[in-house]
């Protein structure tokens, strides 16, 4: 990855703290996870194209767990002994 100038970080870094604000006056909390994403695209580390990918793969994760997570588990009677 090309390092990025100081003043292309600053302007990604405006550009995350936009996001989180839009975020959170929308009531929208975001995890750990999707903000160390955007910490890595502020630093240079990604590139907006890959941000966008890594955080619809974490969403997508994210379903899939709650999808799972309420799957009904049928029972058995050995499993009620």
């Amino acid at each position: 990855m090309a390092m990025i100038s100081e003043q292309e970080k600053l302007r990604r870094r405006h550009c995350v703290e936009s996001v989180i604000g839009t975020n959170g006056m929308e009531g929208i909390v975001l995890d750990a996870p999707t903000l160390a994403l955007m910490r890595r695209f502020e630093a240079g580390d990604i590139e907006l194209e890959q941000l966008s990918a890594a955080i619809d793969l974490h969403v997508s994760d994210m379903d899939l767990a709650r999808q799972i997570s309420h799957v009904p588990v049928e029972r058995t009677a050995a499993d009620a002994a």
